[in-house]
């Protein structure tokens, strides 16, 4: 579980640990895994190892750490990455730094992340991985540039690998987000409410054994952005959600 430390991650880390699944939960920083995997570990009699892992970190880091969970676990059957990051100067004017570390963040570190678990997978026969998107994707705005195309490259590479593996038993799943109650989401001019977190982990793990390749949650988000996808730019340029 790839952000593990807040958010949807913690909930999803909850979730699977109430239904008995070992984990390896992991985020940028330690300073919270360490009492989130006792926390786990106590409630739910689960093994459960802490490791941090920055996505913007060099390739080998992002492979050593695959290593590190299969070390952990003796064998992984999901992956699941919902680490991302937004910054509120990400206009289109943004430090290049800024625009750096938002692709890197939510585009290429998690995509040299699942293409090393994937390799994996095929190895060993069977394996799932979960990605996350946002609206942001199908829905570009001028608040979030760099995040909307991170996430919509995320996308893309996601549908391109369940080409590529389609037929066998390495799956990849895609969740496109709407909003959520999360840290993220805090403070920012929302179109509609913020979904609870739990719910959607609920959704999320039922749906592991399922062949869902990509799905809106909240689920109605599906129609909204078939709408916002057809409104003609003069109405469109106006929106600011």
């Amino acid at each position: 579980m790839v952000g593990a430390s807040a958010g949807l991650g913690r909930a999803l880390c909850a979730e699977l640990a109430r239904r008995g699944c070992d984990l390896v939960v992991t985020a940028r920083h330690d300073e919270d895994l360490d009492a989130l995997a006792t926390d786990l570990r106590l409630r739910h009699s689960v093994a459960v190892t802490p490791r941090a892992l920055d996505l913007c970190g060099p390739a080998e880091a992002l492979e050593r750490y695959v290593d590190e969970c299969y070390a952990a676990l003796g064998a992984v059957d999901t992956v699941l990455v919902t680490a991302g990051a937004v910054d509120d100067t990400d206009d289109g004017t943004a430090p290049p730094a800024v625009t750096t570390t938002l692709v890197q963040t939510n585009f290429l570190g998690v995509a040299t992340l699942a293409s090393a678990f994937v390799e994996r997978f095929e190895t060993q026969g069977r394996g799932t991985i979960v990605l996350f998107s946002s609206i942001a994707a199908a829905a570009p705005r001028g608040r979030n540039v760099a995040y909307g195309a991170a996430k919509a490259a995320l996308e893309q590479y996601g549908r391109a690998l369940q080409h590529r593996l389609a037929g066998g038993d390495v799956r990849v799943q895609i969740y496109a987000l709407g909003y959520v109650d999360t840290a993220m989401a805090a403070g920012r001019r929302l179109l509609l409410p913020r979904a609870d977190p739990q719910r959607i982990a609920r959704t999320v793990a039922d749906g592991l054994e399922r062949d869902r390749r990509f799905t809106y949650l909240p689920r109605y988000w599906q129609a909204i952005v078939f709408a916002i996808r057809w409104l003609p730019w003069p109405i469109y340029r106006r929106l600011r959600f």
